[in-house]
């Protein structure tokens, strides 16, 4: 897919949970839908923090960059404050079970046979370059196995 211009956002104020990206845009999923095998990059976001505001950019970028190029499935699980301020009991649990304490962070993941085999995790800023070099890698170590 070519990309059209602008990344299409998470708008917000969208409401805390979990999104998925899927035919060319964000779409609310439960947690169930990063539960199955697969290579899946997932940012975690808070909708009061000011250097998520200045990641969206890159993210959104990136995500529109992959689409159609890429095997992962893109998410954004989003709260208001972590998981202390959050209204979606989905998104709350994600980020307390990737320990997820500081904004914006990234985890890049592969699930096999139902167990996580490999993750990488970015806190704080990070750049497209970094996401897609993690993801070739990933790639790569599950050719080689």
């Amino acid at each position: 897919m070519v990309s059209t211009g602008a990344p299409r956002k998470l708008e917000l104020p969208s409401s805390h949970g979990v999104y998925v990206w899927r035919d060319g845009g964000w779409v609310a999923a439960g947690r169930s839908a990063l539960d199955g095998d697969g290579l899946y990059i997932i940012y975690f976001s808070n909708s009061e923090c000011g250097a998520c505001r200045v990641f969206d950019d890159v993210w959104y970028a990136f995500v529109e960059m992959m689409t159609g190029r890429s095997a992962a499935r893109f998410a954004v699980v989003l709260c208001g404050w972590f998981a202390r301020d959050c209204c979606s009991e989905d998104a709350r649990s994600l980020f307390k079970e990737f320990d997820v304490h500081v904004s914006p962070t990234v985890v890049v993941l592969r699930r096999s046979n139902g167990r996580v085999e490999k993750l990488f995790k970015y806190e704080g800023l990070t750049s497209a370059l970094a996401l897609t070099f993690t993801y070739a890698k990933i790639l790569s170590e599950k050719r080689e196995a």
